[in-house]
């Protein structure tokens, strides 16, 4: 399967090239003395508060006229799905993606520490462990042999449940025989199971019809999952478990990052940082907002619960990854004592 799909994206980069898009030439010089203009695609809606967040870069990258950069924004999956992505960015026919860390997991196995779930204590030890955690900075470096790097990441929130029913998910025992949405990946329907729900694995676009005829009792996602897709419109409920804190990563092709001086490459990875800040900035605030419409629609919300039980429900998936090898056990190590007080 997993080759069928490699296939089916190079088909699709080839074809690309074969019609003559020529908007998709990453760039047009190998110095810094030549204006480059680079083409950077997501899947989130472009008119969106996300959207609108991340189409900042243009406007950072363009602060600073002596480093000839320019960079354009294919926002809404224009450009197919996020595993196409990823592949037109390792054949160099795309310049950068933001792409999840999940999609990035079915190209390197050790991406997919961050759909662990309590991988992260809170949200505090997310941005600290990102920010810092020098074995996650060289798992961005490490995919050079794969035609890709990583420059930057997205702070997406936390995932939490949310029911049909006014009740708090403070254990397992609450989830017991509910019926609800995952992720189509085995590391959500897993995650689910030994959470104790019933996991029900669907598109997002199917979650809306489904908790509305009763296929599922509830799902977790962020809290713009009620507001944005209006699950606020059908649930009781939201719980913050805070189960899952996953990242999405920027990520830019070797061919072009290699073609940048030393001074482009700083300065593009500084912009990444000042776009992440402005978007942490503005996150929690976005978050408060969303909440206050869906309390303002009925849904009641459940703050600051003892999360121990769902701790060590999962420890099973911590385990498991810490079983693949010293460099999965090195990774989950440097990101867990950002975690601790006395790191």
């Amino acid at each position: 399967m997993k080759g069928m799909k490699k296939t089916t994206g190079i088909v699709f980069v080839l074809v690309l090239v074969a019609i003559g898009i020529y908007t998709f030439v990453a760039v047009k010089g190998e110095t810094s003395s030549e204006h480059l203009q680079l083409r950077m695609a997501h899947g989130q809606s472009g008119e969106s508060e996300i959207g609108e967040t991340i189409a900042y870069l243009s406007d950072l990258v363009a602060e600073d006229k002596s480093q000839n950069l320019e960079v354009d924004i294919y926002a809404s999956g224009v450009l197919g799905s996020e595993p196409a992505m990823v592949e037109m960015v390792q054949a160099g026919v795309l310049d950068m993606a933001k792409i999840s860390a999940g999609t990035l997991g079915q190209f390197d196995e050790r991406y997919s520490i961050f759909s662990l779930p309590y991988l992260f204590r809170d949200q505090d030890h997310y941005y600290d462990a990102m920010a810092n955690s020098e074995e996650v900075q060289k798992l961005f470096e490490s995919t050079r042999d794969k035609g890709y790097i990583a420059i930057g990441y997205y702070a997406n929130g936390s995932r939490n449940f949310y029911l049909k029913e006014d009740k708090p998910v403070t254990d397992p025992s609450v989830l017991e025989g509910k019926k609800i949405r995952a992720m189509v990946s085995s590391a959500s329907t897993e995650m689910i199971s030994l959470m104790g729900g019933s996991p029900v694995p669907m598109s997002a676009s199917e979650t809306y019809t489904s908790l509305q005829q009763g296929i599922v009792d509830g799902a977790e996602n962020t809290e713009l999952a009620l507001t944005v897709d209006k699950h606020e419109e059908i649930v009781k409920s939201y719980t913050y478990t805070e189960h899952q804190y996953t990242p999405d990563i920027y990520i830019i092709s070797t061919k072009v990052w290699d073609k940048l001086s030393k001074e482009q490459q700083d300065y593009l990875k500084e912009c990444f940082v000042k776009l992440n800040e402005n978007f942490v900035a503005k996150y929690n605030q976005m978050m408060d907002e969303a909440m206050e419409e869906a309390e303002s629609y009925g849904v009641t919300v459940y703050r600051d619960i003892d999360k121990s039980a769902f701790i060590e429900a999962v420890q099973p998936m911590h385990e498991a990854y810490e079983s693949k090898g010293e460099a999965y056990e090195v990774l989950y190590q440097d990101i867990q004592k950002y975690g601790k007080e006395d790191k």
